[in-house]
């Protein structure tokens, strides 16, 4: 065999081995991009049901703000859609989850919003009935009535009497002070 030739056998086999490393290497980099798709997508998962998961606890809590449930409403739909982009690449698992979620977070915002549609409208028919005194408080009937009686029985422990002293001077209230308590 001529030098010529086993140069050419060389670099043919060369070529080969170039061709297959950088096959194998694209490989290697489409795998990689995908599993950094997928870790993405599942962790973006995981806050978009941490998101939920504070939602629905915010819902429960009578005083909650209704703006504050809203944001993290649309928030986690965000989420959600965010992990639903990537479409057929993400884990059937992610994406089957995720859409789960997502429909949860879906039928959530539109439970939340009758509640405050009834909320505003229970608060408008106190207002026409003139029970918002009550509401506004956030105290029962019973506290407001504690209240006003420890307020009427205070006010008259305040009042000086008018009765001379027996020097028949007006009592100076120096010390009377001392002895009333503010609350």
């Amino acid at each position: 065999m001529s030098r010529k030739s086993q140069q050419d056998a060389r670099s043919g086999r060369r070529l080969r081995v170039r061709l297959i490393l950088t096959g194998l290497a694209l490989v290697a980099a489409l795998a990689g991009a995908w599993g950094l798709i997928n870790v993405k997508a599942i962790a973006t998962y995981n806050e978009g049901t941490r998101t939920l998961s504070t939602n629905v606890r915010q819902v429960q809590n009578p005083q909650a703000d209704p703006a504050s449930i809203k944001a993290l409403q649309d928030q986690a739909e965000h989420l959600f859609a965010e992990v639903e982009r990537p479409g057929p690449l993400i884990l059937p698992q992610t994406r089957h989850a995720a859409e789960a979620n997502r429909a949860a977070n879906a039928a959530l915002t539109s439970r939340t919003e009758r509640l405050f549609k009834k909320q505003k409208a229970d608060k408008a028919r106190d207002r026409q009935n003139g029970s918002n005194k009550s509401s506004s408080s956030g105290l029962t009937k019973q506290q407001e009535a504690e209240v006003e009686d420890l307020l009427r029985r205070n006010q008259q422990q305040n009042e000086p009497s008018s009765s001379p002293t027996p020097s028949g001077q007006a009592s100076n209230n120096k010390g009377q002070g001392k002895n009333i308590k503010p609350w």
